[in-house]
């Protein structure tokens, strides 16, 4: 019970990369396919749940983009209950499994990557997406690719937004998801060894964690850095998450600050309403259709035998990094809701 517990917690913290929001689907399966035409091969696709916003658009984004690599993604619901559990997942696996797709895209959650060794003997394509595997020594010979953002990409990512609107010497402070998770201490290495490496003169004052991500927890820490060190006593915060971004929004309201006075950096899944607003710097937002289209891009390469054209992930044999896309003053009206 402890490990599962373990499990779905890493999940909440997971699929926080920012906003996780309710979904619109309850069903076990279906989703849609995409029509592809004559010749198309089958993609079976499992998602980790409807019921996560960011999961559901993603799932449709695998959709929507197969019939442009001449895909038809099968896609299923990881989730039918609505919460995570070992056991639906596994059954969503076996069923597409029991179709004999062309390849096979999954988001692996739990002990996934063991079940997928089935994919490996009956020589499907086998390509997870969007949460790192975790591989044990069950499965170590277990032959697939990774298609996602990597936590310590994003965390240098983040730190070199920041740093455009940042003065020099100046002086911030981090606000991190739950201390002890891969991200969160993955997302603060990055953003430390590229300050150190890039701006040497940022001074990093403070680095705190939240005991639960909500905004106002996040507020609660912000305000005690107010205390601590003044208005204008540091030049900004970078979060790892948008629930944390909302407190210091809040935070700043109250105390009269905005994109004139301090620099706020966060990482998000939703849209770039506080950018409008002119009350934070930058957002790096998670893409669905990016990450989708790096999957099934692996997928069409692994079917055509063409990885080796692939652009992988430095150090890596079967890793393809994908970026986040910044939101600035620039570019937020791509981003902002149309009604």
């Amino acid at each position: 019970m402890k490990k599962l517990f373990t499990l779905l917690l890493t999940l909440a913290m997971v699929l926080s990369l920012a906003a996780c929001g309710g979904g619109n689907s309850d069903g076990s399966s279906g989703g849609g396919s995409g029509d592809s035409g004559s010749g198309a091969k089958t993609v079976g696709f499992v998602s980790a749940a409807w019921s996560d916003d960011y999961c559901k658009r993603l799932n449709d984004a695998l959709v929507e983009l197969g019939p442009e690599y001449n895909l038809k993604v099968d896609a299923i619901n990881g989730a039918p209950s609505g919460n995570p559990d070992v056991s639906g997942y596994i059954e969503a696996i076996n069923a597409l499994a029991a179709k004999n797709p062309d390849a096979m895209i999954v988001q692996p959650l739990f002990s996934v990557p063991d079940h997928c060794i089935q994919f490996n003997e009956k020589g499907i394509p086998l390509c997870f997406l969007n949460i790192s595997p975790e591989i044990s020594e069950n499965c170590k010979d277990l032959e697939y690719y990774y298609a996602g953002c990597f936590d310590i990409n994003i965390g240098r990512q983040l730190a070199e937004e920041m740093a455009k609107g940042l003065k020099d010497g100046a002086k911030v402070c981090m606000l991190c998801l739950t201390y002890g998770q891969t991200n969160t201490a993955q997302r603060l290495e990055g953003f430390q060894s590229w300050m150190a490496e890039n701006r040497p003169d940022v001074e990093i004052l403070e680095v705190n964690y939240v005991e639960k991500i909500d905004p106002t927890n996040a507020l609660t820490i912000f305000e005690d850095w107010i205390q601590k060190y003044g208005v204008g006593g540091f030049d900004g915060v970078a979060t790892q998450g948008s629930m944390l971004t909302q407190g210091v929004v809040e935070g700043m309201k109250t105390h009269g600050l905005d994109t004139s006075n301090f620099v706020l950096a966060g990482i998000s899944a939703s849209t770039g309403k506080w950018i409008a607003d002119g009350l934070e710097y930058v957002e790096l937002y998670q893409d669905p259709y990016a990450e989708a289209a790096a999957a099934l891009q692996v997928i069409r390469a692994m079917l055509d035998g063409t990885t080796d054209q692939l652009e992988l992930m430095e150090g890596e044999y079967n890793c393809l990094a994908v970026p986040m896309t910044p939101i600035t003053t620039e570019n937020v009206q791509d981003f902002l809701p149309t009604t």
